[in-house]
């Protein structure tokens, strides 16, 4: 039957008889021939040859009907009386067969299905491979035709691999067991932190593996599985034959070898280029690597290439990677070796290999050159070329990077001196010429050996002599050629990333990665050397000493802190700590505000506070003061400058003028330092001085304490010239005392304000006494005066009170209110009675013309018709009211009822009555009669009885030509 299914693989267009016995398993079909008809052979191989001989292999094409029947006749053949036997068919390796043919999968699915349904069921048919057989779409309709599965597993691979190839004597297993647990390190450190790295499972049969370490195997694994995904190669057949080839190879080694991870490669290099997996020029120059860089060059590649076929995608990353580490891992083949110096080897080689342009850097990656990384790469070089032939560009370059790193070591020192921590900073200085010392920082003069020679350096500095504070920096011309090279390698690499911009296809990325890894690696390896140049600079001190310490930071402060010294030799006399405390003291007013610093003596005897006094002079700016302080050779704390200014202002030493103004004691602080301008006092006040100052400030109520007399003086002056000006006035007052002289002290500052009040503390204090009794007697006479010019108003029309009036005039004019006797007071009672008198006359008066009135009115005719509610309306309309009784029993009601009420007022209230009268006869009328005419007379004067009688024609003329239109009343 063999030969049968030969001849119809055959007739698919393949020659089978090269794979004749992995198409025949002639022991199972011997076996099933055997178990029906046992009188058929004795035995197997008998059985397999009278097979052989009943059925010659087929030469031409036959169909699947002919299979068929052949099939039959031969089932009958080896069966008893016709009757068919159970006969197994086996179809080993189908996905060999069938490989990428749609007729072949067709053919052999329409054998199973006639051998199942036309042979009664008497023919078993296995189909034989791997589970690649899923991932085949040509094999995926030969499922249904084997419903039974029976997969292989991984572990029943390596139990055959190790029962027939790996099985070591018993004798030898001890061995075996000591070497593994002697070099027990370096087997757990194979691909340690990957997903197929050691494991517990490991120990119980590594033994049973080795020579073929259990990580490797599970590296092999899943390169089967990404190499052959179709399952072609990946049969438990092939790993057997490479494994065995392997262990061929190592066979006369000595104990300690194991099987190297690129074994896996030279076993099926042949195969993937066959299959399209290698590509033959990455083959072929992956050979060729090996024929000019050596057996190691060839087997990194060759790692290389199978670690990059490994899937990344989450869940399949096993987590190996072709890196150094982990390609040394894989190539190690002997255990008790020196395997330290093959990493080594392996790590240079790899360097090579890129600088080669055969593997591109990715990262600490590596992968195979590719056609679009040979441009990358022949671009680079390009641009390294170029680059090489520029030297000014790299003495640029080289400057910058040297320099900026020791920039960076100066900038990360934090330089303070002495107790008071004050920071210092460095001025770098790079020039030819040497720097100049002006006290705002520490000049280093840094130098290079690609630019001066040490030696100049070093007469330089001795030149410049014991007291120089200048430090002297030289940088050594030290590994000269490296450094180049690394500068130019890493532009270039820079360059070519710029250049050949963001490809999208992924060989283009890949290339980008691996150049830019290229430009990480080289900038890595120049900032290191650049690193190591800079830390072996060396510094010498004014006078040419070499400072000799381990650390280029060590170097620079120990020769910092001694420069300080020669740069500012009397700092120690502000270094203190206190001078936050100092400058709190200062404007609290304390008696000692440099205690806190030790010094207990008088304020302007503290060294620091001489020297401000000195440097101010005949006057400066707080600016000007703390610069001039803060440098050589001082270099004081401002802080330490800022507590003498306020101690000294405070205690009246120096005065301060913010703005023109000058500044109140206690309110001088360090925001108004810099803009305010000091001068020193030359006028002092001794404390007895003092004492007669805050006596006399509390005669007008202004406190004082002790050191705020030049704060309280100004407030002092402004109330004297209130209480001057308040001891007088206007007339009938004397006139108020000058105060010119005040106002002069007014406008002088600090002490010589202070002194020239104390000059005139005894005088002031005697007019302040006078004042004070001048102004409390004017407050005592005011009201009563500005009474009698009120009732003096209204006795201008009283002919009585003239000389009352004259009396006041004259108090007016000789400013004689003051006087002892009171001159205004007599004065005011006899005007208040006469003016009282007339007030009651002209109220009786009043009354009298009222009564009169009413008494006209209540006989008017038109008057009586008028009913009483309406007569009451008119007379409230026309005014016609008595008056009230007015109150004027004291001058002060008095001239309240005249200021409402005047005497003038009053006479024309009495002769307006008659006319009120007529109004109100008038508006009687018109109530009666709304047509009455109101005709008023012509008023005139009549001397004789012919005026009399003109007068009387012309009034009745107008009387008659008036009662024409209506009734008529006469006002």
């Amino acid at each position: 039957m063999v030969d049968f299914l030969t001849a119809v693989l055959k007739s698919a267009g393949r020659s089978f008889d090269r794979e004749l016995n992995n198409l025949y398993v002639s022991g199972p079909i011997a076996r099933a021939v055997l178990a029906c008809e046992p009188d058929f052979a004795t035995n197997e191989a008998e059985a397999r040859q009278a097979l052989r001989a009943q059925f010659p292999p087929q030469t031409s094409d036959i169909t699947t009907d002919q299979f068929l029947r052949t099939a039959k006749d031969a089932l009958r053949l080896v069966g008893k009386d016709g009757r068919l036997p159970c006969t197994l068919l086996i179809l080993d390796e189908a996905q060999q067969y069938i490989g990428e043919s749609n007729d072949r999968s067709v053919l052999v699915t329409e054998v199973a299905e006639a051998v199942s349904k036309q042979l009664d069921s008497h023919v078993m048919i296995v189909g034989a491979g791997q589970s690649a057989l899923t991932d085949v779409p040509l094999l995926q309709k030969l499922m249904d035709r084997f419903t039974i599965r029976v997969p292989l597993s991984d572990a029943e691979v390596e139990t055959v691999t190790r029962k027939v190839l790996l099985q070591k004597k018993p004798s030898a297993v001890g061995d075996v067991r000591s070497l593994l647990d002697k070099h027990a390190g370096e087997v757990s450190r194979q691909l340690q932190g990957t997903r197929i790295g050691e494991t517990v499972e490991d120990r119980g049969v590594i033994v049973d593996d080795y020579p073929l370490l259990p990580v490797r195997r599970r590296f092999w694994e899943d390169c089967f599985r990404q190499i052959d995904a179709a399952g072609t190669h990946s049969q438990l057949r092939s790993q057997l034959r490479i494994i065995h080839d392997a262990i061929a190879k190592l066979s006369d080694r000595s104990l300690g070898t194991v099987v190297p991870g690129d074994e896996l490669f030279d076993a099926l290099a042949p195969e993937m280029v066959n299959t399209g997996v290698l590509l033959r020029e990455i083959n072929e120059r992956i050979i060729q690597v090996g024929r000019t860089e050596g057996a190691l060059a060839q087997r990194i590649c060759g790692l290389v290439f199978l670690i990059g076929k490994l899937k990344r995608e989450a869940g399949a990353d096993i987590g190996v990677r072709a890196t150094s580490e982990h390609i040394a891992d894989l190539l190690i083949d002997d255990l008790a070796a020196d395997n330290g110096k093959l990493r080594s080897d392996v790590e240079a080689m790899l360097k090579e290999l890129s600088d080669q342009g055969v593997l591109m850097p990715v990262g600490e990656e590596y992968r195979l050159q590719t056609r679009e990384g040979s441009e990358w790469d022949r671009e680079f070089r390009n641009r390294q070329t170029k680059l090489n032939n520029d030297d000014a560009a790299i003495q640029f370059k080289r400057d910058q990077l040297l320099y900026g790193e020791i920039d960076k070591i100066i900038r990360g020192l934090r330089i303070v001196q002495g107790a008071a921590k004050e920071p210092r900073q460095f001025i770098v200085h790079r020039e030819a010429t040497p720097p100049i010392v002006d006290g705002g920082g520490i000049p280093i003069w840094i130098r290079d050996g690609w630019s001066a020679a040490e030696k100049d350096v070093l007469d330089a500095a001795r030149a410049a002599g014991a007291d120089s504070p200048v430090l002297y920096l030289f940088i050594p011309r030290q590994s000269a050629d490296d450094l180049r090279r690394l500068i130019v390698e890493a532009d270039a690499a820079q360059q070519t990333l710029d250049a050949k911009g963001n490809p999208t296809s992924p060989e283009g990325q890949e290339a980008r990665q691996s150049m830019d890894s290229r430009r990480a690696r080289a900038v890595g390896d120049r900032d290191r050397l650049v690193r190591e140049i800079v830390a072996n600079a060396k510094v010498y001190q004014g006078g040419g000493s070499e400072v000799l310490l381990s650390t280029l930071d060590d170097r620079i402060k120990t020769a910092t802190d001694d420069a300080l010294v020669r740069m500012f030799p009397r700092f120690k006399e502000a270094d203190s700590a206190a001078w936050a405390a100092v400058i709190k003291r200062a404007r609290d007013g304390a008696d000692h505000p440099f205690q806190p610093t030790g010094h207990t003596d008088a304020t302007e005897k503290h060294p620091v506070c001489q020297q401000v006094i000195t440097t101010i002079g005949a006057g400066k700016t707080g600016a000007d003061i703390r610069k001039v302080l803060g440098g050589t050779p001082f270099g004081w704390p401002r802080d330490a400058v800022d507590a003498a200014l306020i101690a000294l202002h405070r205690s009246q030493h120096i005065t301060a003028t913010l703005n023109g103004a000058a500044v109140p004691l206690g309110q001088l602080d360090q925001n108004k330092i810099s803009k305010a301008e000091f001068r020193v006092e030359q006028a002092t006040l001794s404390v007895q001085d003092r004492l007669v100052l805050r006596k006399l400030f509390q005669l007008l109520g202004v406190p004082c304490k002790g050191g705020e007399e030049g704060a309280r003086a100004g407030e002092f002056l402004a109330k004297l010239i209130e209480l001057a000006r308040s001891a007088g006035g206007d007339a009938p007052f004397p006139t108020s005392p000058a105060v010119t002289e005040i106002e002069d002290i007014q406008r002088l500052i600090g002490n010589e304000q202070l002194v020239a009040i104390k000059n005139k503390a005894p005088e002031w204090e005697e007019k302040i006494k006078q004042w004070s009794a001048t102004k409390s007697l004017i407050a005592e006479r005011l009201p009563k005066w500005q009474l009698i010019e009120r009732l003096e108003r209204h006795a201008a029309s009283i002919e009585a009170a003239k000389p009352h009036l004259d009396q006041i005039e004259a108090v007016r004019s000789q400013r004689l209110l003051l006087d002892n006797s009171d001159p205004a007071s007599g004065i005011r009672g006899a005007l208040g009675d006469l003016l009282r008198k007339a007030v009651q006359d002209s109220f009786a008066a009043h009354q009298d013309a009222f009564q009169n009135a009413m008494r006209s009115l209540d006989g008017n005719d038109v008057w009586k018709q008028v009913p009483a509610a309406d007569q009451e309306a008119i007379k409230a309309a026309v005014g016609l009211k008595p008056q009230t009784k007015p109150e004027v029993a004291t001058n002060e009601a008095l001239a309240n009822h005249l200021d409402q009420r005047p005497l003038v007022n009053a006479q024309a209230e009495i002769d307006a009555i008659p006319g009120r009268v007529a109004r109100a006869i008038e508006q009687a009328a018109k109530l009666l009669l709304p047509k009455v005419q109101t005709i008023s007379l012509e008023r005139a004067t009549l001397r004789d009885a012919a005026e009399v009688e003109a007068w009387i024609e012309r009034q009745k003329k107008i009387l008659i030509e008036a009662i024409e239109n209506g009734p008529v009343l006469v006002n």
